[in-house]
């Protein structure tokens, strides 16, 4: 054991004066019978552990370099007006990397006047206070203003941690829960921190000893966080009136706040301290300490712009009785490149607000929901044809009714609850409940065939009922495929596969169409919605096609070396449960099929994909020119636009792609690339400018 410490020392073991303590600890141990632990209060195995050194600073919290040592904290030492400032933009900084979803201890926890709160009491800090008044620096500066906003930043902190802990984000996948036994005022009442932040905020506002431009800062910055605490506090459903309040007072402080930005402090600047990036070692953990740089102040402003942008999305739509309206905004998010992925708490928010366990929308039942789900599908809602089924029902027994309903509860707020989750766990949801919608289809196809249909109109509603279910089946496997791309899983091998898979899908669904479309009400808001989505399927099966054109010389066409990883790949569509049901899946992917028209594709040259390209532009120009966004509600009429958009400026950036055949026996597929902040599901020509066609 080394007699001394040398300060400048690397790493521990260095150094001559070490003795072989091997035999103390034989002695002291040599009594107790082998297998056996001796413990101690407040001393676990996790601990001991943990004391074990292996020398890697990456892995050992307890090992301190001296280029980490710090001066010793004094949460009482006088501060600038600017400093506060910088401080509080920098804490902001590391409050969206938590809302990134990273740990609170490589954050927030990382400012280390979070651990000292108790010296920020005004009571505490007038009493032990023993250097020299600056008047440039006022006490208040701590134990008003910075402790009012670090009170309101945990209180937010607190706030977010209740939200995500509802089980709507996925703890050490989209948020870590982990506080390391630090408080987040959770037993301070939310009342208490916004009368805190009042009254700094009033201090601030009559303080003659802050320059103008700095008050200004610190007065936008400390208004900006009892918003967002007040924000944060306040239910969508329950107090509409007051969130759209709160959400807008935010936005302007915010505003404020871009405009009056913080300096850096000099490197002197006793600020700097008010920061330990390995804070960690001090505190109950059991990650290694990450060392976090927070975004630029320009990040930052942006990120929080989307974060409101996000909530004030939900908020509008949380009167919208409309479970299509909620899919298709969702949707149109996921498929937007320019729109950021949403922080895991607005996620949170969207999903406890459609449905928060007891009600849907804060006041609906399952009931409304079941009768909402066939009205804006076929335009006769569930009551009316339950009506229809009763009076027409053939065989003995109940009707599969209870089945269908049975069925609908499982599937309809799970399906849309999970339009909010990051995007790899909402195509696992697609593919795990794709075989749900397949059994609802099996029991309305079911209901059909028990029916006596002789006086039945041919146009009636009734004989279309098992499309109810294709109507939402179907896009959902369109979703798995094309999000494929999006999430980077295909080999190059494989894309041509999916994207000829997909319009398959697509052509399944544009028949459905064809089929219901002279039986709804003509002029009603469904059929609308049916007419549009015949022009954008047909728009992107064109797409679909020309990019498995555009894909086929990658295949090998090996196809025992491509059998394995079909059915590997489309796992989710063989499962062994569908043999429990009555009817054939709908378009299933079918490998035989795909091996027989590539290759007479190949063979005959019939692979010309500028064609289809030409197509898709003329069918979304045609959306454009018309303004015609289906049965949209507004104000998301412009987001299903700004989808169209994207698609065209796909088709300019593929339609140099090969127009004759002779240009395609020479065109290498290898050119093109994917990139999801291009276009989450299409390829795009890096040589070839993408032109925007503008967005509406």
């Amino acid at each position: 054991m080394s007699n001394h410490v040398e300060p400048d020392l690397d790493l521990p073991g260095s150094g001559l004066n070490f003795q072989d303590v091997t035999n103390l600890f034989l002695e002291a141990s040599g009594e107790m019978p082998t297998d056996h632990f001796m413990f101690m209060d407040g001393y676990t195995l996790h601990d001991a552990m943990s004391a074990l050194e292996i020398g890697e600073p990456r892995l050992d919290s307890g090992i301190a370099v001296p280029k980490q040592f710090t001066e010793p904290f004094n949460p009482l030492q006088l501060l600038l007006p600017e400093e506060i400032c910088w401080i509080l933009d920098r804490s902001m900084a590391f409050e969206t990397e938590f809302h990134a979803g990273n740990f609170l201890v490589h954050t927030i926890h990382t400012l280390v006047y979070v651990h000292n709160m108790f010296f920020l009491d005004p009571e505490i800090a007038n009493g032990s206070f023993t250097g020299a008044r600056d008047p440039a620096r006022p006490l208040e500066l701590l134990t008003l203003v910075l402790r009012g906003a670090l009170l309101g930043l945990l209180k937010c902190c607190d706030l977010a941690w209740r939200e995500l802990a509802k089980g709507g984000a996925y703890d050490t996948e989209d948020w870590q829960s982990d506080k390391s036994d630090v408080s987040l005022c959770e037993n301070t009442p939310t009342q208490t921190v916004l009368t805190y932040l009042s009254n700094a905020i009033r201090w601030v506002a009559t303080s003659e000893s802050i320059d103008p431009y700095w008050r200004t800062a610190l007065e936008s910055r400390l208004s900006f966080r009892k918003a967002l605490v007040q924000l944060f506090s306040t239910g969508i459903n329950s107090e509409p009136d007051e969130y759209e309040q709160f959400l807008q007072e935010a936005r302007i402080h915010l505003q404020v706040i871009a405009a009056f930005p913080s300096q850096p402090c000099t490197p002197s600047s006793p600020a700097h301290r008010a920061f330990d990036p390995y804070i960690g070692r001090q505190l109950s953990m059991s990650t290694p300490i990450r060392i976090i740089e927070p975004p630029e102040f320009q990040q930052t402003i942006k990120f929080m712009q989307d974060f409101l942008d996000s909530l004030d999305e939900t908020r509008q739509l949380a009167p919208v009785a409309d479970l299509t309206t909620w899919e298709m905004v969702a949707f149109h998010r996921l498929w937007n490149p320019s729109r950021p992925v949403a922080a895991p708490y607005t996620r949170s928010i969207a999903q406890t607000t459609f449905f928060d366990g007891l009600a849907i929308l804060g006041k609906h039942s399952f009931g409304w929901m079941i009768n909402r789900f066939f009205l804006e599908t076929i335009g006769e809602d569930y009551d009316a044809i339950h009506s229809t089924v009763t009076r027409l029902w053939d065989r003995g027994g109940p009707t599969p009714l209870k089945k269908v309903e049975k069925t609908l509860y499982k599937l309809i707020t799970p399906h849309i609850r999970s339009l909010w989750n990051n995007p790899p766990r909402t195509r696992r949801h697609f593919m795990k409940s794709l075989l749900d919608w397949h059994n609802l289809y099996d029991s309305l196809v079911e209901t059909v065939e028990g029916l006596k249909l002789e006086d039945v109109p041919r146009g009636h509603l009734i004989h279309h009922l098992p499309n109810v279910a294709l109507f939402w089946r179907l896009p959902l496997v369109r979703e798995v495929v094309l999000s494929g791309f999006q999430l980077a899983l295909y080999s190059s091998e494989e894309k041509s596969l999916a994207y000829w898979y997909a319009a398959r899908v697509i052509d399944t669904h544009l028949g459905c169409l064809e089929n219901v479309i002279p039986a709804v009400r003509k002029g009603s808001r469904v059929q609308k919605e049916m007419l549009y989505q015949t022009q954008f399927l047909a728009a992107l099966q064109a797409l679909c096609t020309a990019s498995y054109m555009a894909t086929l010389p990658f295949l090998s066409f090996d196809w025992d070396k491509t059998r394995p990883n079909f059915f590997r790949r489309y796992k989710w569509a063989f499962r062994t449960d569908y043999d429990n049901s009555e009817n054939e899946v709908v378009a299933q992917p079918e490998l035989h099929v795909f091996i027989r028209q590539a290759t007479e594709a190949v063979i005959t040259g019939n692979i010309v994909p500028a064609e289809p390209i030409k197509l898709a532009k003329s069918i979304l120009n045609g959306i454009v020119e018309s303004h015609d966004a289906g049965g949209c509600l507004q104000p998301w009429d412009n987001a299903r636009l700004q989808v169209i958009h994207k698609l065209l400026e796909v088709c300019e950036n593929l339609s140099s792609l090969p127009g004759t055949t002779e240009a395609m026996n020479t065109f290498d597929p290898i050119v093109l690339k994917w990139d999801p902040t291009v276009h989450p599901w299409f390829p795009f020509l890096p040589n070839t400018s993408i032109v925007n066609t503008g967005t509406p």
